[in-house]
């Protein structure tokens, strides 16, 4: 039988192969990741099947079928594209080396989310390699594109391979998040997101004299502030649910729960905590971020036309209708005359809806006693993360999909927040080898005979 270090050590080299990949997405070419995936599993003699959705992209997946109907889980559906670097000086390291330093891997994509995808990839190997036998299938679904929406990955595959991806339980990002001594954050659910196009219209005069003009550019920029200072009806749903799993105080829970004080509480919170404060302001409304501003011609011109993109970010149960609503209400007056609509197309534009999965299903205690054996006595604190995930693909079938792995404990909440999408991005040593244990055990127990 394969030693415990021989999987620890082939999951960190899959790793590095994947930083060094550099499957950046647009334009994705996440063909070469896959290859290697599929590489590392006929090289163990594992079944396994790429399906190309264009050239350059592809997606795998495998099976360990089942000796019952159900239940069926799949690791995955787990994105090898990664966001492009920005600026290279700001990084202590080249960003695709994977190297290994202060225990810990380097490069691009290794938080967001290779780790996961090396271990779920690793842990199907010494499951498949020890003859397990489950009683429901076990899948693994590795995919391309999540980065833009996932067009030619998951969606692909829900539209392509529906039968492989009906599955009844899930496991991707992001979860095992530390929080508190004790207590881990997992994903049920995801907001949704959606980009928007505010357009103003004004009448082209004279720079010379703009006394009482009507420029576009004055209209965006106070909308634009509007929009910003703008308070959604907020919703302490998802906020209690996350209060009542921390387990803290009884005026502690109460002052988060409570409307009129939840500003109160944000304020505090952000001196001490900013990414705490981030959190339970994302987890308790609709947010609103305008991003982009673009308007007039030249400088002697009063602005005929300007217009922002704003990136909404929605809970379960907001449409479209909803954030219209809500975008002309905090421009007052200007909303009255803003054309509201879709931006065109743009690398890694893409709308969906915010899903949420039961945080009381039939496998969160598996999960719990799967962490436990790595980290004892913790608890998990369920969790609606703000940014948009694959999972919502499945979620929409009726998949119970959650975000699950299992970070080092002793990892900062404020440290790995700035991580994903930003420089010097990495990832410690042992929260590859605790993930590869947690879904081990996961998928043993759940699916144990």
């Amino acid at each position: 039988m394969v030693s415990k270090n021989t999987h620890i050590n082939e999951v960190n080299e899959l790793l590095i192969t994947m930083v060094q990949n550099k499957c950046i997405n647009p334009p994705g070419t996440e063909l070469k990741s896959i290859l290697t995936i599929e590489n590392h599993l006929k090289q163990r003699n594992i079944p396994c099947k790429i399906i190309e959705s264009a050239p350059e992209r592809g997606n795998l997946i495998a099976e360990i079928k089942g000796e019952g109907s159900s239940p069926s889980l799949m690791f995955g559906p787990s994105h090898v594209d990664v966001v492009p670097i920005g600026n290279e000086s700001a990084w202590e390291v080249e960003p695709f080396s994977g190297i290994i330093k202060d225990e810990q891997i380097w490069g691009r994509g290794t938080l967001d989310m290779l780790f996961i995808v090396a271990t779920q990839v690793q842990a199907f190997v010494r499951l498949h390699e020890e003859g397990f036998k489950p009683k429901g299938d076990l899948k693994l679904c590795i995919v391309a594109d999540e980065e833009a929406g996932g067009i030619y990955g998951t969606e692909w595959l829900m539209k392509n391979e529906p039968d492989f991806m009906k599955v009844d339980y899930a496991l991707s990002e992001a979860g095992g998040i530390p929080i508190t001594p004790g207590k881990l954050l997992f994903g049920t659910g995801e907001k949704g997101a959606a980009w928007k196009r505010v357009s103003f219209k004004g009448t082209p005069t004279h720079g010379s004299m703009p006394y009482k003009s009507d420029n576009a550019v004055v209209k965006a920029a106070i909308a634009a502030e509007k929009l910003s200072k703008y308070t959604p009806p907020i919703n302490l749903d998802y906020i209690k649910i996350m209060v009542n799993g921390l387990g803290l105080n009884r005026i502690t829970r109460f002052m988060l729960s409570h409307r009129l004080l939840l500003p109160i509480v944000l304020r505090t919170a952000h001196r001490q905590n900013p990414v705490m404060a981030r959190l339970l302001h994302a987890l308790s409304r609709m947010t609103i971020s305008p991003n982009i501003f673009h308007g007039g011609t030249k400088t002697n011109i009063v602005a005929g036309e300007a217009y922002l993109d704003v990136d909404i970010r929605t809970l379960p149960n907001q449409n479209d209708e909803y954030i219209e609503k809500q975008l002309r209400k905090a421009m007052g007056k200007l909303g009255e005359e803003a054309i509201i609509e879709q931006p065109p197309d743009q690398p890694g534009f893409f709308t969906s809806e915010g899903t949420a999965s039961n945080p009381e299903s039939e496998i969160v205690p598996f999960m719990c006693k799967a962490v436990s054996e790595v980290y004892p006595n913790v608890q998990f604190v369920p969790l609606v993360v703000a940014g948009a995930t694959d999972l919502r693909y499945l979620r929409e079938q009726g998949t119970q999909a959650y975000g699950f792995s299992l970070f080092d404990p002793d990892t900062p909440l404020n440290t790995m927040a700035k991580l994903p999408h930003g420089p010097n991005e990495r990832v410690n040593l042992k929260t590859v080898e605790y993930s590869l244990m947690a879904y081990y055990n996961l998928a043993k127990e759940f699916l144990g005979q």
